[in-house]
């Protein structure tokens, strides 16, 4: 092919149709609600978020780090309860070290804030909350730190596991995962023996 044909309108187009240009990250999440107050007064203890902008009858825009915002609330009087069997966003995920989750899980519950679940699932351990508005929020740890690579192979190594239910993880004991990070349990200790079923004691079936 000549640069003159690759340079035409229709090989860009083509070229462009190939792949998807993936973004730099994963900006900001928005949730509609009746319950703005609630919901505001939860993510700022669940997250540490503070408000960038609020506008009466509008909602708001809150931020945890320097970007203008990460979380929007809409305050929408006439929104209804969620239905359990409707599709849509089934939940959004936080990432932390395990020194931070760890201090999370221990403020979150010190405001009577627990996991509905916490689950190992080989790439990464994550803690199940709630919001007022019955959202899904995940808490989790790379349980291979920052080398993304491995955490990418763990995860492709499960597509290799006969039973699909094994696949999704191991259930995991918050207490008692808590008590071993206590104790001194590095991040691949806490991995090994979550996922060997150490910390599973208690905690209620896989759900399907």
């Amino acid at each position: 092919m000549t640069e003159q044909m690759m340079n035409t309108p229709q090989h860009e187009a083509d070229r462009l149709d190939e792949a998807g240009i993936p973004p730099m990250q994963l900006h900001h999440i928005g949730f509609k609600t009746a319950r703005f107050l609630e919901m505001r007064a939860f993510y700022r203890t669940f997250l540490g978020v503070t408000p960038s902008l609020e506008v009466e009858g509008i909602g708001g825009f809150y931020t945890f780090d320097l970007a203008h915002h990460r979380l929007v609330l809409f305050h929408d009087p006439a929104c209804i309860e969620q239905v359990p069997a409707s599709a849509g966003m089934h939940h959004v995920a936080f990432i932390y070290s395990i020194d931070d989750l760890m201090r999370t899980y221990q403020r979150l519950k010190h405001k009577g804030l627990l996991p509905y679940m916490a689950m190992n699932h080989g790439p990464n351990t994550s803690f199940y909350y709630r919001d007022p508005d019955n959202n899904a929020l995940e808490l989790q740890v790379d349980n291979y730190g920052p080398d993304l690579l491995k955490g990418l192979e763990a995860m492709r190594a499960l597509q290799q596991c006969s039973n699909p239910v094994e696949a999704l993880g191991v259930m995991v004991n918050p207490e008692t995962f808590l008590k071993a990070w206590q104790e001194g349990a590095t991040l691949t200790e806490l991995h090994e023996r979550s996922y060997a079923g150490e910390f599973a004691e208690g905690t209620p079936s896989i759900p399907i």
